[in-house]
């Protein structure tokens, strides 16, 4: 493992804009490093915000555009990281806990945000103007996001809540809840890829559906699974203090690496190499 620059504060999130721009969100705001993790620059440094941004969520667009969840709203970013713009989803500010970017964003420019306490909110401009998307969603504590890979045809989302999963297939504008187990709830991550759908829970492990949420069955038992990856020729799940990996779609897990005596919370794997956001504020990286 390499120790990179101490951050202070819990890493939330990670993604990695097409530049290869690594990007950590934080308690207390947003980093960004452009040498794989060696050093990191306040990438909030010319907004001007009252209070910290706590960043829960990210996502990187094709075309470079950067997205922030945060306390109250999302920011967005056009050139890296380097100048932000808000956009507020009213008072009380509710908690963004994760973004999902359209795989057909350069076209239909759709982006959507779970926010903790307010359900879905759309935007299909690019990010500049959103709309609570809440029919169908009778439990608005959202922790997860995941859209299709065919989202261009098929138009279909899933989101994570306190209670378990729901499934639009009109692009987010109405939903419907899935049979998933509600005693294995709440859903902390999601994950789609072209075969299955992918749901990792806060304390009963890590569910598997290929019927696209119809169904649903165990893969891992029990545990925490903070973060998921879809990653051509594999999947990768961050459960409690271990990264596992499956190369049959999900139907079985190895381990692959385990952290003694720290916490590790968010995951990005990409260009042969696999990043992990820890509690204690640390960012580490890794070979694939």
């Amino acid at each position: 493992m390499t120790d990179f620059d101490q951050m202070q504060d819990t890493v939330y999130a990670l993604t990695a804009a097409p530049d290869g721009t690594i990007f950590a969100g934080r308690a207390s705001g947003l980093q960004r490093s452009g040498d794989e993790g060696a050093s990191w620059q306040d990438a909030y440094e010319t907004f001007e915000s009252d209070v910290p941004l706590t960043t829960a969520a990210l996502a990187a667009a094709p075309d470079g555009r950067l997205f922030a969840g945060v306390n109250g709203g999302v920011l967005r970013s056009s050139d890296g990281g380097v100048t932000w713009f808000a956009a507020s989803f009213g008072t009380p500010p509710p908690l963004v806990t994760a973004l999902a970017v359209s795989p057909n964003f350069e076209e239909d420019g759709v982006v959507l945000a779970a926010t903790a306490e307010d359900g879905v909110y759309s935007s299909s401009d690019r990010g500049n103007l959103w709309t609570p998307w809440n029919f169908g969603l009778i439990d608005l504590n959202a922790f997860s996001l995941a859209l299709s890979p065919d989202f261009a045809k098929d138009q279909t989302a899933y989101i994570g809540t306190e209670t378990g999963i729901f499934r639009s297939t009109n692009g987010g504008r109405a939903w419907r809840a899935l049979p998933f187990p509600m005693d294995a709830a709440p859903v902390l991550s999601l994950a789609a890829s072209p075969t299955v759908v992918l749901a990792g829970t806060e304390t009963s492990g890590l569910y598997r559906s290929t019927d696209r949420g119809k169904t649903w069955e165990p893969v891992i038992s029990e545990g925490s699974v903070s973060a998921l990856s879809v990653q051509p020729g594999a999947l990768w799940a961050l459960v409690d203090d271990r990264i596992l990996r499956s190369t049959d779609d999900g139907q079985t897990w190895a381990d692959w690496k385990q952290f003694d005596a720290q916490q590790p919370l968010a995951l990005l794997v990409r260009d042969g190499a696999v990043f992990v956001g820890f509690a204690d504020g640390t960012v580490g990286r890794f070979s694939a």
